[in-house]
């Protein structure tokens, strides 16, 4: 049979591998679906930002780190093309309120600068109608001590979360009043602020007119926010849109869904017609939580403060545009002087950029009804579309040892508190082993467990580039290194491969973090096993390919590398540091150059050899971790040169410093309690042993002091006689080593 030589044979196409795809948490339809985006590559994103009025606290970075680590997965571990659209909101009641409330109780401040019995008087009287008011306690100050004492406070906390924040406002200013003209100044008017501030707003609030009261509380606020994301290492948005920019857009925005029939005018306000949207048979209201609809707690928080709820048509009902009072921004619109209302900005803003469908709308969980909701209803009312959003992520609850916190409670910590006790990597750590839709309870066994992984991972990348680097020197010096691919290497690239498919099914199952750490600090340790058992014949190549990629994985959580093909995560030092290379290297040369003088001396001196090791002592313990290098000593070969955080090099010096100490200190004890000893022992032999016995319980003796009648003048006993015999002895001994430790005193022996 011939065969054609000048033809190919058959190629086998290789069956193809099913992969995981992504598949995340969809709040519209309480589920995980498949995310496809509506152009391919490219994602429309817009999330909501602050509203600032006050500082970012920690259920503020639970919500915009976490919205930045699935963000990041998106582009850099994904692929995708995101166009990032995020809010400000800088008009609001919160912010109205606030900014009022801290011009008001400031002029107050300034205009009574001694606490006068006219003082005190208003605040009682604030006191009483706060405590009423707010806690429904007893107006008088004089009873508020035995009414807290029978309250069961965990039940009225539980039926007012508020609670225990007006009870601490009027315990503080309680104190205040009682102790009038005995505290300072500046601290009395702040115990009492909480109480006197609604006072001052119902007098003065009305009049006030200035835009910049409120314009100036809101730009503070939000630089303030910028710095606390940059601190994070938050990404910023592709686009910021303010609300406060957008008014005119917001007015069309809003002609344009009266028109169409869903919404109205009322004593010039304008409302969403929510029953006109849903029986216009196109739309549904409340699709994220139908169950809520009537909710009127959260209709009445959704609405502010400031609002008022005559004229509407339906409890649920909720207002595009609010007429303004006295005391209020305004802005002109064709329903009269007024300002928009909270849910309409981000429908607007996001329409203006992102158009009449998008592909993610991120938030916190606590959005979802009713501003998700209402944002939904009249943005599909002005586009007249079905779906103005395709997947709605909510970010989940963050608690402190269980507490939720929140501005409006007066309970949280603020970014800035939690940055001086923890790193901003330790944080997004702590987010990244958490589910990112669930609760998330921040306490210290999370802690605990964040900073164990870091540590594992800090020693993994110190041990890894100190090895790579030996290798190095001794390639640069001539040496020829082995190449060779053991069972060993490859047992351990089979590791790898299987850590990555469990990092990518992680992040295709919902952005599962947690799963994907979990499958680095396995490969880590896996890969420290493999250091261990190879020892002197480690295969840096193999080591580097494993470093590189889970830092390649870390970064793209945010946890920044220094460049893409790096090993390891940045440290504060580093990131910190600049100067050219003479300001970089000289720290170093100088203590190789110190050292070299004093080995010199020593040298030439002839000194004990001791002392140059205690010379090498010292550049390892105390030169070098000053400037963040750890000489790891090792049974072959040379020390291993590490570069560690310097902090973390000192403070492993004083922890060892401070065990040599406290060694130091019990030899020391040891030493005194034997020389006490000793001392006691030669002070019971200063008792001659012909003294020892002449006694009332003894009548007559030997020539050698031994008793021979005891007191009644009976004759010792022949066995007491041979106990007293060696009781003798011994003393006979004792007194001979007193009277030796006594010639020696004398002769300037001891001491």
């Amino acid at each position: 049979m011939s065969t054609d030589r000048t033809r190919q044979p058959p190629w086998h196409a290789p069956a193809a591998t099913e992969v995981p795809t992504l598949k995340v948490w969809n709040s519209l339809t309480r589920s995980k679906v498949d995310f496809v985006p509506r152009e391919g590559r490219k994602v429309t994103w817009y999330s909501c930002g602050p509203t600032v009025y006050d500082a970012s606290h920690m259920g503020h970075a639970r919500n915009y780190v976490t919205v930045d680590i699935l963000r990041r997965i998106l582009r850099d571990y994904f692929g995708y093309d995101i166009l990032f659209v995020q809010n400000v909101t800088d008009i609001d009641d919160k912010i109205i309120v606030r900014a009022r409330h801290l011009y008001l109780f400031k002029e107050f401040v300034k205009e009574n600068p001694t606490v006068t019995p006219e003082v005190v008087e208003k605040v009682k009287a604030a006191y009483s109608k706060y405590a009423t008011d707010n806690a429904g306690a007893p107006g008088p100050i004089e009873e508020l001590e035995a009414w807290t004492a029978g309250l069961d406070l965990a039940k009225e906390k539980e039926q007012n979360p508020k609670f225990g924040m007006h009870l601490t406002a009027l315990q503080k200013a309680a104190h205040a009043i009682a102790n009038a003209g005995k505290l300072p100044t500046e601290e009395w008017m702040e115990s009492v602020k909480d109480v006197i501030v609604p006072v001052l707003d119902a007098e003065k609030g009305s009049s006030l007119s200035d835009p910049a009261i409120f314009r100036d509380l809101a730009a503070f606020w939000e630089r303030s926010f910028n710095d606390d994301m940059k601190m994070l290492n938050v990404l910023p948005p592709t686009l910021v849109t303010r609300v406060s920019e957008y008014v005119p857009e917001i007015v069309e925005f809003i002609q344009t869904i009266i028109s169409r029939g869903y919404a109205y005018e009322s004593n010039g306000s304008v409302y969403f017609d929510t029953a006109a949207f849903e029986e216009s048979g196109k739309h549904s209201y409340a699709k994220l939580e139908p169950w809520n609809k009537g909710n009127k707690e959260l209709i009445k928080e959704g609405e502010g403060s400031l609002s008022k709820t005559q004229g509407k048509k339906n409890n649920s009902d909720f207002a595009l545009w609010k007429g303004s009072k006295p005391g209020e921004p305004m802005w002109s619109s064709p329903w009269g002087e007024g300002r928009p209302g909270w849910h309409i900005e981000c429908s607007v803003m996001a329409s203006a950029i992102l158009g009449e469908n998008i592909d993610i709308h991120t938030g916190g969980e606590d959005l979802a009804f009713p501003h998700h909701d209402n944002e939904l209803a009249q943005s599909e009312a002005y586009h007249e579309c079905p779906q103005w959003i395709n997947y709605f992520w909510h970010t989940g609850h963050l608690h402190i040892e269980g507490a939720k916190m929140s501005k409006s409670l007066k309970n949280f910590i603020t970014i800035g508190e939690a940055c001086e006790k923890y790193s901003a990597r330790q944080l997004r750590l702590a987010f990244l082993m958490q589910a990112w839709n669930g609760r998330m309870d921040f306490k210290e066994a999370l802690v605990q467990q964040v900073q164990a992984l870091e540590n594992s991972m800090n020693n993994f990348f110190t041990n890894v580039k100190a090895i790579a680097a030996d290798e190095m020197a001794k390639e640069d010096s001539g040496i020829t290194i082995p190449q060779r691919f053991t069972a060993l290497e490859r047992a351990l690239f089979k590791d790898l491969d299987a850590a990555k498919k469990t990092v990518h099914a992680s992040l295709c199952d919902n952005f599962n973090t947690q799963g994907a750490m979990n499958a680095l600090s396995d490969i880590v340790a896996k890969t420290n096993i493999y250091i261990n058992t190879a020892k002197a014949e480690v295969d840096v190549p193999a080591i580097s390919e494993v470093a590189r990629w889970v830092t390649r994985i870390l970064s793209t959580f945010g946890l920044d590398a220094e460049s893409s093909d790096a090993i390891g995560w940045k440290e504060a030092h580093q990131a910190a540091a600049g100067g050219n290379k003479e300001e970089t290297v000289l720290p170093y040369v100088r203590a190789l150059s110190t050292f070299r003088d004093n080995i010199r001396a020593l040298s030439m001196a002839k000194a004990d050899p001791k002392e140059m090791l205690a010379l090498c002592d010292r550049l390892r313990d105390v030169d070098l971790v000053d400037l963040g290098v750890m000489l790891d000593d090792r049974e072959t070969g040379g020390a291993l040169v590490k570069f560690v955080d310097r902090e973390e090099l000192l403070r492993i010096r004083e922890e060892k410093e401070a065990k040599e100490r406290e060694k130091q200190e019990r030899k020391e004890a040891m030493k005194r309690e034997a020389e006490r000893k000793r001392l006691e022992k030669l002070e019971k032999g200063r008792t001659r042993p012909e003294e020892m016995f002449k006694t009332k319980e003894y009548s007559a003796w030997d020539e050698q002091g031994l008793p021979t009648l005891d007191a009644e003048g009976q004759e010792i006993a022949k066995s007491k006689k041979k106990k007293l015999t060696k009781e003798f002895e011994q003393q006979k001994k004792l007194h001979e080593e007193f009277l030796k430790w006594r010639e020696e005193e004398a002769n300037g022996v001891i001491g």
